[in-house]
């Protein structure tokens, strides 16, 4: 069994990319069951139907309709209470007969599922057995158009992956049909040269802020934060089938805190 976390900022299509996996594994991959789960306490509407979701234990505007609370309070008290229904998070995916494939919506607020205690507590405790674990890290692409946006992604992709233990990290470049062919070659090259980024900053930013942001595009080079960044538009299943593939080269390789 995998499951894959689905992770990113807000708006950077975690719920669209979602749906387009769970269509293209059933649409070209018929002999490998999955399903999806739901963890985002405060959505609204999906494009997809959850198999599981966590809005059946759990939603904001119950805790917002019994306690007062505002949005980003309810947002919190709920994404703590998710803790309590881990038990039966693993009693719903037991009912499907052990899938192969389990891929979790988290919610739109980054920062709540992957700062706060409880986002690695549910992807601990998820991950009983010898269940695998990866996250799939959505990067907006129109974050990641300036050198200093893609910086500011970089930090949290790599403090995504430090707070879940370093589990195996496969970086999308979502969104990419809202970029011209050029800005997306443009971004990817600073991904794939080491040293493109820095030219990049050195170049395109100013004062302070390129000091700033030179200094920590060298550590993330340093320490080989900088790795291959797969662009894709869920929205039109581009790229799709190549996210399949490297989640799928993982399996036999758990030994590479990327794929």
């Amino acid at each position: 069994m995998q499951i894959q976390y689905i992770i990113g900022p807000a708006g950077s299509g975690k719920s669209t990319l979602t749906k387009a996996l769970l269509d293209y594994i059933r649409a070209y991959n018929q002999s490998i069951s999955v399903i999806s789960i739901n963890l985002d306490p405060a959505v609204q509407q999906l494009p997809y139907t959850p198999d599981i979701d966590i809005q059946d234990y759990v939603s904001v505007q119950e805790i917002i309709d019994k306690t007062g609370l505002g949005p980003n309070g309810a947002m919190i008290a709920a994404t703590d209470k998710m803790i309590d229904y881990i038990e039966d998070l693993k009693y719903e995916i037991d009912q499907y007969n052990d899938p192969e494939i389990i891929l979790v919506d988290t919610p739109g607020q980054l920062e709540l599922f992957s700062f706060r205690n409880s986002g690695p507590m549910i992807a601990n405790a998820l991950g009983f057995g010898s269940v695998q674990r990866g996250i799939i890290f959505c990067y907006d692409s129109l974050l990641c158009g300036t050198p200093n946006g893609m910086i500011s992604t970089l930090l949290l992709a790599s403090s995504v992956g430090f707070r879940f233990a370093n589990l195996p990290q496969l970086n999308l470049l979502t969104k990419k049909d809202l970029l011209s062919e050029e800005k997306t070659n443009r971004i990817l090259s600073w991904m794939e040269d080491d040293f493109a980024l820095l030219d990049a900053i050195e170049t395109l930013e100013h004062g302070i802020l390129r000091e700033y942001t030179v200094a920590l595009g060298r550590a993330f080079v340093e320490f080989g934060a900088v790795s291959e960044l797969l662009p894709v538009s869920a929205k039109y299943n581009e790229g799709v089938d190549m996210v399949w593939g490297k989640i799928q080269q993982i399996v036999n390789d758990d030994t590479s805190p990327y794929y």
